[in-house]
């Protein structure tokens, strides 16, 4: 009996959000409801909004743009990176 397992593999991508005006707090509201977004943090700059992603394909990153993260208002654009590999100091 041979059965192949399936290894799971975290996807991490990090994506910066540009917003409107006033939006930063109901944005920020939308993106805690979503479960693959771990962390969400405010920023200075050229982006105001900062997320880290966790998903198990590149697949389940579109479906969440697709059907979650594009659909809130108030998100002017946005960037986003996968992690190849990280480091820990």
């Amino acid at each position: 009996m041979n059965k192949k397992r399936r290894t799971i593999i975290t996807i991490i991508a990090i994506s910066l959000f540009k917003l409107g005006l006033s939006v930063i707090n109901s944005v920020i509201e939308e993106l805690k409801n979503i479960p693959q977004i771990k962390k969400i943090m405010s920023l200075t700059g050229d982006y105001d909004v900062l997320t880290e992603i966790e998903v198990e394909t590149p697949e389940e990153l579109f479906d969440i743009f697709a059907n979650k993260i594009d659909l809130i208002k108030g998100i002017s654009s946005s960037n986003t990176h996968m992690i190849m590999r990280a480091w820990q100091k």
